[in-house]
């Protein structure tokens, strides 16, 4: 009979081997300075009615694009995602989100290179940072 942990691990080792991320793998945090856009009115509570919120009532996955160099602009970074058509879009920064004590993470997706999430901000700090 398999005890919890054995079985615990035996998923583990199955979801590995069938491509999941690999602890080695953790996704890349962004530094502090990176241009950051939201789509939308990214400073209304409608912008986040959907997203996940931890047990803090912090917010998490929070979908962004992230410049992929320090002189790309927000028009030159909105046209990298080919997932989409974007209309209106505001600007912040990462330096903004990690000073709240929040984390950037790198989450390229197949049209979409430079996506990235935002975790661990409330809603009233989220709706703060954007220009």
């Amino acid at each position: 009979m398999h005890t919890h942990k054995t079985l615990t691990a035996g998923i583990l080792l199955v979801a590995l081997s069938a491509g999941g991320m690999a602890p080695s793998q953790a996704a890349e945090e962004v530094k502090k300075g990176v241009l950051i856009v939201r789509g939308g009115a990214a400073n209304t509570d409608a912008n986040y009615d959907k997203e996940d919120r931890d047990s803090n009532d912090r917010l998490q996955g929070i979908s962004i694009l992230c410049a992929s160099r320090n002189n790309q602009t927000a028009a030159e970074l909105v046209q990298t995602d080919r997932s989409r058509a974007w209309g209106n879009y505001m600007t912040g920064s990462s330096t903004t989100v990690i000073n709240y004590g929040g984390h950037v993470v790198m989450d390229p997706l197949p049209q979409n290179p430079n996506h990235c999430l935002i975790n661990g901000l409330t809603l009233g700090q989220l709706k703060g940072l954007w220009h």
